[in-house]
Formats: C-alpha cells, sequence, structure tokens
C-alpha cells in the first residue's frame, strides 16, 4: 500500500480516535452523563488531556512532520504505562473498574498500531532515500 496513504490513514485514525476520547471524558467531567462504574477522576483527565494531544500529533502526522513517530511513540509508551498502573490499581481492588481497564486497553492498542504505522513509513522513506543518497 502507498505509504502516503497509510500516513493519511494513522492521521484520520488518531483524530477521530482523540476526538471521542475528548467528547466522551468531557462529558463525564462535566457531569453531562453518568456511568454505571467507578470513574476514576486521574484517569478521565489524563485521557481528556491525551485527546488533545492526539489531536495535534494527528496533525503533524497528516502533514508527514519528522516528529512524528517520536511524538506516536511517546504517546503509546505514556499510554502503556498508564495501563500497567490501571490494571495494578483494578487488581488491588482499588477505584478502578474493569471498563477503564478495556478502555485503556484500546487506546494502547490503537496508538501502538498508528506507531507502527508511523516506523513503517518512516522506515521506507530512509530506505528511499539511502538509495537516492548511494546513486550520487
Amino acid at each position: 500500500m502507498n505509504k502516503t496513504i497509510l500516513i493519511k490513514m494513522a492521521a484520520t485514525v488518531a483524530v477521530l480516535f482523540s476526538l471521542l476520547t475528548i467528547v466522551e471524558g468531557s462529558q463525564v467531567l462535566l457531569e453531562i452523563t453518568q456511568q454505571e462504574y467507578i470513574v476514576f477522576t486521574p484517569l478521565l483527565i489524563y485521557n481528556v488531556v491525551m485527546g488533545i494531544v492526539g489531536l495535534f500529533i494527528g496533525a503533524l502526522i497528516w502533514v508527514n512532520h519528522k516528529k512524528s513517530l517520536t511524538l506516536t511513540s511517546i504517546v503509546t509508551v505514556l499510554h502503556l504505562f498508564v495501563l500497567v498502573v490501571v490494571a495494578i490499581i483494578f487488581i488491588s481492588d482499588g477505584p478502578v473498574a474493569m471498563h477503564s481497564v478495556k478502555a485503556m486497553t484500546i487506546r494502547s492498542a490503537v496508538w501502538l498500531a498508528i506507531t507502527l504505522v508511523m516506523w513503517k513509513t518512516n522506515q521506507s522513506i530512509e530506505i528511499s532515500s539511502k538509495k537516492i543518497t548511494s546513486n550520487k
């Protein structure tokens, strides 16, 4: 598949997923909707903030900014770290619902997929530029 198409798809997923995260999280934070499970407020705030960050990263991915791979990698690592923390809190019978663990798992998987796409497209760009350089 064309690397430009993959980049645009990754950017679209990042933006749409981030928008959904912001909308859902904001509705809970502003008490527009009530959840039938325990809401761990620090996680909710983290998710909304990272949703906003994700919008900016999605825009950078769209324009194929050179820092996109680094930024998506950072978001993925942060999400995986928070997933581990949330899972530990849940296992320890802390104030975290299984819904939060599942949501964080999905969030981590989505950003891991975005990072892999960025890595793969970045790798092919580097390989192409090395071929061009070596032909001179």
